[in-house]
């Protein structure tokens, strides 16, 4: 799909890297991203823990109340797909608009890519966060993985998500620990 690395001129080891596209050769052959892609739209999302839990019950509230869900969209439902009936018309819970936002200049690399400039990012699904320890043995979270928590994930927010942000500092601390048990459910 992107033949070429977007590579900046202070990365002089990317720039000489191959990028796997030699012409009529590419990194990855066509049946290879189809069954990739296949298995990737096909793949069962991790399931919801604790859901009955009351606190995790109240942080979905707040969670909702102070505005994480702005961005943190909860509920999708797919189209209807008469080439892929397993895949149409599913409600899914991502926890992500899958846009760009502005995180401001706390997280800005600077770099721009494709449509993003240096202080956007794509807010990543939430489904999944708290089975990081279990998959990989450290919470590594953000674009480039500098929180180990869900609250200094939480905290590293800014330009779009400052308000959200500032409501969650501003919560007692139990219903802060609230909304980071309901993330660590998903």
């Amino acid at each position: 799909l992107f033949p070429t690395d977007q590579c900046t001129d202070a990365q002089t080891k990317c720039l000489v890297a191959p990028n796997g596209d030699t012409g009529d050769e590419k990194e990855l052959q066509t049946d290879v991203l189809a069954a990739v892609t296949f298995y990737t739209r096909h793949i069962a999302v991790p399931k919801q823990r604790d859901h009955s839990n009351p606190i995790v019950i109240a942080g979905e509230q707040l969670f909702t109340d102070i505005g994480c869900v702005n961005c943190h969209t909860a509920k999708f439902t797919t189209p209807k797909l008469s080439d892929l009936p397993a895949l149409s018309e599913q409600t899914f819970h991502p926890f992500s608009d899958l846009l760009l936002h502005d995180m401001g200049p706390n997280l800005a690399d600077n770099r721009e890519e494709f449509l993003a400039n240096g202080q956007e990012w794509r807010t990543p699904p939430l489904w999944g966060t708290g089975y990081a320890l279990e998959v990989s043995e450290q919470v590594a979270l953000l674009h480039d993985g500098r929180a180990q928590s869900v609250e200094e994930a939480i905290l590293w927010h800014g330009g779009e998500a400052e308000t959200i942000r500032l409501r969650f500092v501003n919560l007692i601390k139990r219903q802060r620990e609230a909304i980071i048990a309901f993330v660590n459910s998903l």
